[in-house]
Parts: structure tokens; sequence; C-alpha cells
């Protein structure tokens, strides 16, 4: 589904990925894990074309993905929540779908079946992004994207700072959307969700893959080296 082959990814003359390379298989939960600075958000951000230099290769589904504009990603299939979550505050929580919906369909109808995901979502409209609160923002976050209908969902810590009752709702919503069908792409450091969720995983260091594969090879001794501070 999602092959990244050699990706090194620059901050002007900076290079901050170095010939990363994996697969996201169709249809799985994949998680990036890694400590602090190694290139997490940095892959995000290649694969959504925020980066100011790409090399190598990137497909979904067989298409390139490096050679397409930023604007075009979401309709190639990405659909991302950003690290921060990325809400425009002043618009009202409808804008903000209909905005989502636009950038991946070209349509602003908004899919009461992402809003059956998040009920409070549909309580508060026409409530002001920067109103909610940070759970329901990151929930407002991932039904925008969702409304695109991605191929492959990429989310950033999406449970970072978060009530724990909002982040179980998150997780479990996350999880149904895999059952469903969604290819995710996680980046994730909460290691006991990851071994509960992932079906694969990538640890990072120094903008690099350092271990990769089926999730229950994801031992304690290589959390332990790649994650501990």
């Amino acid at each position: 589904m999602l092959e990244i082959s050699r990706l090194d990814a620059y901050y002007g003359r900076s290079r901050a990925l170095n010939g990363l390379t994996f697969v996201v298989p169709e249809g799985s939960f994949f998680c990036v894990m890694g400590r602090n600075g190694v290139g997490k958000t940095t892959l995000m951000r290649a694969l959504m074309g925020h980066m100011d230099r790409c090399e190598g290769s990137v497909r979904l589904a067989g298409a390139d993905l490096l050679s397409l504009p930023r604007h075009l990603r979401p309709r190639a299939g990405l659909g991302y929540v950003p690290q921060g979550r990325g809400i425009l505050a002043d618009l009202t929580v409808r804008e903000n779908l209909i905005l989502g919906a636009l950038c991946g369909t070209g349509r602003s109808a908004i899919d009461d079946r992402v809003l059956d995901l998040f009920p409070i979502l549909r309580a508060f409209l026409d409530r002001r992004g920067g109103d909610l609160s940070g759970g329901q923002q990151q929930q407002l976050a991932i039904a925008r994207a969702l409304l695109a209908r991605p191929k492959v969902l990429l989310l950033d810590e999406p449970t970072e700072g978060i009530q724990p009752n909002i982040v179980e709702q998150i997780e479990d919503v996350l999880l149904a959307l895999n059952r469903s069908g969604m290819t995710i792409l996680i980046v994730e450091q909460n290691v006991g969700f990851a071994r509960r969720a992932a079906q694969r995983f990538a640890l990072l260091e120094r903008g690099a893959v350092a271990a990769e594969g089926p999730i229950a090879a994801l031992t304690d001794d290589l959390v332990h080296r790649h994650m501990a501070v």
C-alpha cells in the first residue's frame, strides 16, 4: 500500500531523514516509534510534502507521491492528523470539517458516519474550533482527516496531552477503523497501545530505521535501547 524507499528529507541543507525504508501493508496498523528528535514528525511532514526537499521514493498503491504538490496529496489518498492538531481556531467545527472534505474529495458534504464516530462534534457543529477542549479538538482533527476519504490515515501522536477518557475513545475509534479495513500509520510513544493495536512497527534513530518488523518483535530490550531517555 504505502512503500517508502531510501527516503531522505531536508530542512534547508540539513538532512533529517537518512535513507528511511519500510512498507505499510494495505489494511495494516503500522506504528512508528522512537525518542524525541529522531525524525518521526519529519517523516509525516515528508509524506505530506511539507519539507524543503525530499529524495528517494514514496509510492501509494503504486502511484508516485513525491512528484505531487502538497495540495494534491490528500486527493491521492493521504489523510493527515498533525501533531498539535492543526485546527483552525476561528472557524466552526462544521467549517473545519467541510475543509477536510473539500481537500480530499472536492465536495463539501459531511458524512454522518464520521460524526457517528465522535458524537460530541455533532452537538458542537456551530462552535468555534478554538473553543473546544484539547481532546475535542483532536477528535475534530481525526474526523476532518477521515472526511478526505483517505487510503492511509497518518496520525502524529494523536493522544499526546489529552485526558485519559478521551484517549480511550480515540484508541477505540482507531482500532475500529483498522478492523473495517483502514490502513493506519501512526507515530506513537505509548508502547502498551502500540502492542495492542499495531501489526507492525518501525523504531527510528537519527532519521533512519533502527529496527522494524511484526509487533511481536518489539521486545523490551528494543524499547529500552531506542526509546528510554
